[in-house]
């Protein structure tokens, strides 16, 4: 039974330690996002809405077109978002508020291992339009918007 849970031990922290990056490897990471939008609830007159869905593509090194959003169950509480998983993939992002009411930064997140990952933020420009009734539409104006994403 020694020997048994030694050598689990050891397989998984040798995978561990497999999984983050090495000394000397590549410590970074280039996303682009395509195909991102944003609805907002509650846009009229003066106001500009509160975020209640976005969504995205996403490809990175260990993903392609990879679709990531949240709906108004995930973001109660507006801008900044919590931190919302793509998928089932390792990749995450938050929705934070932009320069303005037609930019938005996104922040990615991509875990390598356990405590380990690189993280980073860009901004994301949309054009805005009525949803119909008191909603509104931002979508992407620049197609790819490529986020550079590291350890640091």
């Amino acid at each position: 039974m020694r020997f048994t849970a030694a050598a689990v031990a050891a397989l998984f922290f040798g995978a561990s330690a497999m999984a983050a990056p090495q000394e000397g490897e590549l410590r970074s990471e280039d996303v682009s996002i395509t195909e991102f939008s944003v609805h907002k609830s509650g846009a009229s007159g003066s106001s500009a809405g509160t975020v209640d869905g976005v969504s995205f593509k996403l490809s990175g090194d260990d993903a392609k077109d990879l679709s990531c959003s949240a709906s108004a169950s995930d973001i109660t509480k507006g801008l900044p978002t919590d931190v919302i998983t793509c998928g089932d993939s390792k990749y995450r992002f938050a929705l934070l508020e932009g320069q303005d009411s037609s930019t938005f930064t996104l922040r990615i997140y991509h875990e390598l291992g356990l405590a380990v990952g690189f993280y980073g933020a860009g901004d994301v420009a949309t054009y805005c339009h009525s949803g119909g009734l008191d909603t509104m539409v931002c979508s992407q104006v620049n197609s790819p918007v490529t986020i550079h994403i590291d350890g640091q």
